[in-house]
């Protein structure tokens, strides 16, 4: 199950960021320009980029990523075969299926040896090895044991894992709602959607019943969440 966010989600995302330099597309290809002049900074030659984000912008040539400053000046290789925005100083990065973390000089921060390695969220990352999941901190260190058959990101406080049932626990590891459902999804607005007998219905931080899932349109919207 892919749990990467697709790069140009990404890069619409970062539309949300104000910004003194402007991402425009020229026959298909991506620039940058000076937002209050217009001038150009770099022209249109990379085939994806995301906005600036602290000095920063991921760029894309020929399936490999790399990273600019607001000079246009490529101060991060494109070396990777994938690679994420910077979130807590450090950025997701992949070569050869194995996945790491690098900081903005480029450094290696955590080593790509991951199957499978999520942006931090909360100051954690779902990280994946031999097809067990669990969490990191930003300086690489095992926060929660990789133990789950698979789990999702953190989200106001808490994490849905699965050990044959799904459930939630907090940033200790700690179960707070029982593994008991058959899939479970992200926190949002104080509640979760969650799927149990065949029923869908929405839950409370603590397991307790708010709602069902009313209609099928809904069921698909709770469910398709991150």
């Amino acid at each position: 199950m892919k749990k990467v966010i697709p790069i140009l989600f990404v890069f619409a995302f970062q539309q949300a960021f104000t910004q003194d330099i402007d991402r425009f597309y020229e026959n298909s290809k991506c620039g940058y320009k000076d937002k209050a002049t217009g001038t150009v900074i770099v022209k249109p030659y990379y085939d994806a980029g995301s906005e600036f984000t602290n000095g920063i912008a991921l760029i894309v040539k020929n399936g490999k990523r790399g990273y600019i400053d607001k000079k246009g000046e490529i101060i991060i290789p494109l070396i990777y075969d994938d690679a994420s925005i910077f979130y807590y100083g450090l950025a997701r990065i992949t070569i050869n299926k194995k996945n790491g973390y690098i900081n903005k000089n480029g450094t290696v921060a955590i080593s790509l040896k991951y199957d499978f390695a999520d942006d931090f969220y909360d100051g954690l990352a779902l990280v994946s090895m031999n097809k067990k999941f669990g969490f990191i901190d930003t300086t690489g260190k095992i926060i929660i044991p990789l133990i789950y058959e698979n789990a999702h990101n953190f989200s106001e406080e808490l994490a849905p894992v699965k050990l044959d049932k799904w459930g939630y626990i907090d940033k200790t590891g700690k179960v707070i709602i029982p593994l008991e459902y058959e899939n479970a999804w992200v926190f949002n607005n104080k509640m979760a959607a969650v799927w149990k007998k065949n029923k869908g219905f929405f839950i409370d931080k603590k397991g307790n019943f708010i709602k069902d899932i009313e209609n099928r349109k809904e069921k698909e919207k709770e469910f398709e969440r991150k």
